[in-house]
């Protein structure tokens, strides 16, 4: 077998052989044999694998992902790729048996041994903007090969970053970090994480590049044969892995115009984003014809009850609580769409788009609102006055409850009552207390080919909150009610001019789907927010006790472990804030108004959402950070939300970032809470206190999302020349 370039050295050396023999037929110079050409051993490579497993990396089939060479080309889509996953190279679940317990009420037993199905996968046409990028490298130390670190972002773009990502057209360095899975129990079947600091762009194809690694002893890492053969230009005459050579060639070519020599390679790949269409299609698809169905007039709705809260209860700073249900078309599955539907697909094959089941099926949603003091002081009394409120969806944190849990919190109360916001809220379906109690949620976790029971349903839920927005907003909506009215001019009790959104946690991650995509929804706070779930879940505190358990027993591998949320957050873009924020970014959605605006309220060092994930978000959308955040003490990062720009001038308008600070933890108390980890593992909930609920829960904070839920609503300073600290702050230094 004979490499391109051995066989170009032996036409060299034939000619020159040639040319003396010719000049002097008894001459003793003769030229040097041409040496043997280079061959590789690739025997231990199962090439009966190589139509749907990369051998580039021989440890994993789905290694290194996200991956081109796991796509097809198709004319259809607007990136011209298909993802095409072979059920063979999927990971497969192991039988699960979780008896029932607070932690998944049903309980969960499978049979196992089930390959996950990439079905719903194979519907994009390309990866997930916030793609969690795999590779495994047995042996690499970041540390000796000098590879870029969650706290050094910046240094991912130098010349010589020995791990980086370029857009393939373009050249441009991405900004990244890399990691090691700290989760690893096997580390020997540890993944290498590369996480970009700022979302790829949808559509377009990315290079990633590792090269001169090195192990703790500070030597070289062995290549992989296969890789080694495309990289050294080694004709491995087979068959298989030839017909990918030329794809390889174009890689080693657009590194080569960036400075990236192919001899210091250890592993170089592509992968391309999904498009726009792929991403956003069928939530926007749903949104268009439930709109369209409407016909230009109001959701159908119900009272149920509307009555006056008890003074002294938990609902102090209440005067009324009004409850009932909407209908809005189902586009899942099963008659009303109950927890473990997924979309109803009109038509077979990967461009279907869901429609209403049976044509007329429709979902009955909860609601509740909430009026305070405020607005009205005693509904009883008919001379009370009126003060409008302003109206506003409130969104409920992690499998709550739109109607009741932490919407009646003593938090939200006091938003309503400092600064007279109606709020109404419905349940997050999909990712509600009833997906919880019904034990969907253990299923998909236990085989994670059912997770669109998961989010279609999520996505059905974002629609059903643009019907509650509607219904406040539209005059044959809750204005037509008499509950929303007192007094005997019948006065309404809100101001429907403009729909306002604040939501926390889960609230905050689903929450800019919501906004980026409402027809009827301009302006909104993310409180604690996130982006995406493949990075927060792991750096969720509690995630191993609450949820872990059950994936951990289906997925046994290490290596199989990091894969499932690197494929799960291809599907989870369709209903989270990832597959949206470039649309909040100025790329506006079709049918959607432009004038979206959102302010992200972030908890440093939060134990639940990591606040990694929102600077991700600021990064992405172009929000600016008030200073001096950027000057908080010993703060583990060398440039502390670099690239985030600063807001130069209040009032602000646009979006923006501001970061709540607790403080260090007060021995004495054990208030305050210390910085996040660097790994990939969430922060030991045993030191301090969680600062999740420290900006909803401090008064300047409020005032500021206050301030910017108006129609002319601005951003403003209300931390003074300081930086933010939440009225928990114990004041202490910061050590890292």
């Amino acid at each position: 077998m004979f490499s391109k370039r051995a066989l170009s050295a032996l036409a060299c050396s034939v000619m020159l052989l040639h040319g003396c023999l010719d000049s002097s037929s008894d001459s003793d110079d003769r030229s040097e044999v041409p040496e043997a050409p280079e061959t590789i051993d690739l025997s231990e490579l199962d090439e009966t694998t190589a139509a749907f497993c990369d051998l580039t990396v021989a440890s994993h089939c789905l290694y290194p992902f996200p991956n081109n060479f796991y796509t097809r080309t198709d004319a259809g889509t607007e990136t011209g790729l298909r993802v095409n996953l072979d059920p063979q190279a999927m990971p497969v679940a192991q039988p699960v048996s979780i008896p029932p317990s607070q932690l998944a009420p049903q309980g969960v037993e499978t049979s196992g041994q089930t390959p996950i199905d990439p079905t719903e996968w194979n519907r994009n046409d390309g990866f997930s903007p916030g793609s969690m990028v795999l590779a495994h490298l047995p042996g690499i130390d970041l540390d000796q090969t000098g590879a870029v670190r969650i706290g050094d972002i910046e240094a991912s773009l130098d010349a010589d970053a020995p791990i980086l990502i370029i857009n393939a057209d373009t050249g441009e360095r991405h900004l990244i970090w890399t990691e090691l899975d700290a989760n690893a129990e096997d580390s020997s079947r540890q993944a290498l994480i590369i996480r970009p600091a700022k979302n790829f762009i949808e559509g377009q194809r990315y290079i990633v590049a590792i090269r001169n690694a090195k192990n703790a002893e500070g030597e070289a890492l062995d290549v992989n044969p296969l890789f080694r053969a495309y990289r050294d230009d080694i004709d491995t005459g087979i068959e298989a892995f030839e017909a990918r050579r030329e794809s390889m060639e174009d890689i080693f070519g657009r590194l080569a115009e960036q400075g990236v020599e192919r001899d210091d390679l250890v592993l170089a790949w592509d992968f391309t984003i999904a498009s726009q269409q792929s991403l956003t299609e069928r939530l926007l698809t749903i949104r268009d014809d439930a709109f369209a169905r409407l016909g230009g007039g109001a959701p159908v709705f119900t009272v149920d009850t509307a009555g006056p809260i008890i003074e002294g209860s938990v609902r102090d700073g209440l005067s009324r609580g009004i409850s009932g249900t909407f209908q809005v078309p189902n586009y899942l599955n099963q008659p009303g769409g109950p927890s473990g539907a997924s979309f109803n697909y009109g038509s077979e094959g990967p461009d279907a788009l869901p429609e209403v089941l049976n044509g007329s099926d429709t979902f009955t949603a909860r609601y509740r609102c909430q009026v305070p003091v405020t607005t009205v002081a005693d509904f009883t009394d008919p001379d009370s006055p009126v003060n409008p409120g302003r109206a506003a969806l409130y969104g409920h944190g992690l499998f709550g409850e739109g109607p009741g849990g932490e919407f009646r919190s003593g938090n939200v109360r006091a938003m309503q009552t400092e600064h007279n916001v109606m709020f109404c809220a419905t349940d997050w379906v999909g990712m509600a207390t009833e997906d919880f109690i019904a034990g969907t949620i253990h299923r998909i976790l236990a085989d994670i080919t059912l997770l669109p029971q998961q989010l279609d349903r999520s996505q059905q839920g974002i629609l059903n909150a643009m019907f509650l927005a509607e219904l406040l907003r539209h005059p044959q909506g809750f204005q037509s009610a008499s509950e929303f009215r007192h007094g005997a001019a019948e006065t309404l009790i809100y101001d429907p001019s403009e729909v306002f959104y604040d939501g926390n946690s889960q609230g905050g991650i689903l929450g800019g789907a919501l906004v980026a995509t409402a027809p009827n929804i301009h302006r909104g706070v993310l409180g604690v927010p996130g982006s995406n779930y493949s990075l927060l879940l792991r750096r969720y505190g509690p995630f191993a006790q609450r949820f872990g358990f059950i994936l951990y027993q289906a997925y046994q591998d290490d290596l199989d472990r990091s894969l499932t949320f690197s494929l799960m957050q291809m599907l989870w873009d369709r209903a989270e804030n990832n597959g949206y924020l470039s649309h909040l970014a100025g790329d506006h959605l079709p049918n959607t108004p432009t004038d979206k605006a959102v302010l992200l309220h972030v908890a440093l060092g939060d134990y639940q959402v990591t606040q990694w994930s929102a600077e991700i978000m600021a990064r992405t959308i172009g929000a600016a950070i008030h200073e001096p955040t950027v000057r908080l003490g010993e703060h583990p990062d060398s440039n502390p939300y670099f690239a985030i720009p600063l807001i130069e001038q209040y009032p602000h308008d646009g979006h923006a970032i501001m970061v709540w600070d607790s403080g260090d933890v007060d021995p004495n108390t054990g208030d305050g809470n210390p910085f996040p980890p660097s790994i990939n593992k969430g922060p030991d909930v045993t030191v301090g206190s969680d600062p999740h609920d420290s900006p909803r829960n401090t008064v300047a904070a409020r005032l500021q999302k206050s301030e910017f839920m108006k129609s002319d609503g601005a951003v403003v300073n209300v931390c003074g020349d300081s930086p933010c600290y939440s009225d928990d702050y114990t004041g202490l230094s910061r050590v890292p």
